[in-house]
C-alpha cells in the first residue's frame, strides 16, 4: 500500500485546462480529491507544496531505447523504464523493430519491465511489414508481405500484448486488414509508399493512425498527394509527429494540427538506443550511427530516429502550434492513451495516480506510479 500524498497549492492540468490553486490528495495509489486549495489539515500524509503543474503523466507510444538500452535486448526494458521517468513517463510502448523472426520472438518473450519504472501499456511493433521503398534508416531486407503465420507466432510468444502495429497499406490484403481490425489491434499507417487512393482506402477499412507522420511516407505533391496527402484529407485520423525540432519544420506540424477534424496530435520521441548518449559513433540495428548531442544519424547525414523526450516534444508543442500548455500536455498523456485504444486518464477522483509535476519551466520534477513517487529530481 503506497503512501498518502497530499500536493497542496498546486496547479493541475486536466482535460485540457489548467485549474489553479488545487488541493490533490492521493490515497492508496489513486486520486481521492481534486478542489480548491484550503487551510485543513491532514495526518499521515506526506504533503507536497506548490508551486508546480500536476498533469497526468505522459505516454510515449513510439520509442526503441536510450542511454544505450535497446527494448530488442532481453534484459534492457526494466531500467528504460526507469529511465524514461526523468521525463515525465509513466506508461509507455517498446517499439520493436523488423529483424529476423527468431529476434524478434525472443525480444516480445523477454518483454518485462520494472515496478519501479515507466508502466509498459502493450508492444509497438514498428514492422515487419513494411516497405522497402520507404525504409527509414531500417534495413528493407527484414521487410516482408503480411503473413498471418508469423503474426499470430509473435502475438503468441509476447509477454505483453501487442497494442500498436505500423504496417505499410500495399503490404497488407484486404482481407488481412479486417481480420487484424477485428482482433481490436490498432493499426497505424508507416513506411509506405502507397498513393492517395490506396492509403485513403486503408484509412477507411480500419487504419486510425500515422507514424511519425511526413517521414518515411510518399510525401506530397499537387499532382501525387501520396500518404501525406491522404494524411491531410482525412482529419479523423490520428498523426505520430515527432518534435524534435529535425523530423518536421513548424510550418509543416502546424498545418497537420489544422487539418485535424476528429483526429488527435500524439507527440512522440522515436528515441533509438544511442539517443542520450555523448557524441560519437555508435551501431545498432546493423547500421553505424552518429550522435552529435542533438541527433543520431547515419554515417550518410540522413536521421535515424530520434535523440528527443517526451518532456522537450510537449515544450515545443506549446511554441510551434501556439496551443495551451493544457493542451500540449494532452498531446503527451490524454490523445497517447486514446491512440493505442486506452482510456483516457484524468486527474479525477479514482483515477490511478500515474503523474507527473512540472516546473515553472515545465521541466519535470517528480514522476509518480500509483501514486508512488519513483522519481524525483533532487534526489539521486
Amino acid at each position: 500500500m503506497s503512501r498518502s500524498l497530499l500536493f497542496k497549492n498546486v496547479d493541475v492540468a486536466n482535460g485540457g485546462v489548467v485549474n489553479v490553486n488545487r488541493d490533490v490528495l492521493v490515497v492508496d495509489g489513486r486520486i481521492a480529491r481534486n478542489d480548491q486549495a484550503s487551510s485543513q489539515e491532514h495526518s499521515n500524509v506526506l504533503v507536497i507544496h506548490g508551486p508546480g503543474l500536476l498533469a497526468p503523466g505522459f505516454v510515449d507510444t513510439h520509442v526503441h531505447g536510450r542511454d544505450g538500452l535497446d527494448v530488442m535486448c532481453p534484459g534492457d526494458l526494466g531500467p528504460l523504464s526507469r529511465v524514461l521517468l526523468k521525463q515525465g513517463v509513466t506508461g509507455f510502448l517498446p517499439t520493436m523493430i523488423s529483424a529476423s523472426p527468431a529476434d524478434m520472438m525472443k525480444a516480445l518473450h523477454g518483454a518485462h519491465g520494472d515496478p519501479a519504472g515507466a508502466k509498459i501499456l502493450g508492444v509497438h511493433m514498428e514492422g515487419p511489414f513494411l516497405s522497402p521503398e520507404q525504409p527509414g534508416m531500417f534495413d528493407p531486407v527484414k521487410f516482408s508481405r503480411f503473413d498471418m503465420g508469423l503474426w499470430t507466432k509473435l502475438c503468441t510468444v509476447s509477454a505483453v500484448p501487442i497494442r500498436l502495429m505500423t504496417v505499410a497499406a500495399e503490404r497488407l490484403d484486404p482481407k488481412d486488414l479486417g481480420d487484424l481490425v477485428g482482433t481490436g489491434l490498432i493499426l497505424s499507417l508507416g513506411h509506405t509508399d502507397a498513393l492517395y487512393g490506396t492509403a485513403s482506402d486503408v484509412f477507411g477499412q480500419g487504419v486510425t493512425r500515422v507514424t511519425h507522420a511526413y517521414n518515411a511516407m510518399r510525401g506530397f505533391h499537387h499532382r501525387d498527394p501520396g500518404v501525406v496527402g491522404a494524411l491531410l484529407d482525412h482529419g479523423e485520423i490520428d498523426a505520430e509527429i515527432v518534435l524534435d525540432g529535425l523530423h518536421v519544420q513548424a510550418p509543416s506540424a502546424r498545418i497537420l494540427l489544422a487539418t485535424r477534424t476528429h483526429g488527435r496530435i500524439v507527440l512522440v520521441s522515436d528515441c533509438v538506443p544511442p539517443g542520450g548518449r555523448p557524441p560519437g559513433a555508435y551501431e545498432w540495428a546493423g547500421r553505424s550511427l552518429q550522435v552529435d548531442g542533438e541527433s543520431v544519424r547515419l554515417e550518410s547525414g540522413q536521421l535515424a530516429g530520434s535523440a528527443g523526450t517526451m518532456d522537450a516534444a510537449m515544450r515545443r508543442a506549446v511554441d510551434w502550434f501556439g496551443v495551451s500548455v493544457a493542451q500540449a500536455i494532452q498531446m503527451a498523456s490524454t490523445n497517447a492513451r486514446l491512440s493505442v485504444g486506452l482510456a483516457a486518464q484524468d486527474i479525477c477522483v479514482g483515477s490511478p495516480a500515474d503523474l507527473v509535476l512540472l516546473d515553472g519551466d515545465l521541466n519535470p520534477s517528480m514522476t509518480l506510479i500509483d501514486g508512488v513517487i519513483r522519481w524525483r529530481r533532487d534526489e539521486p
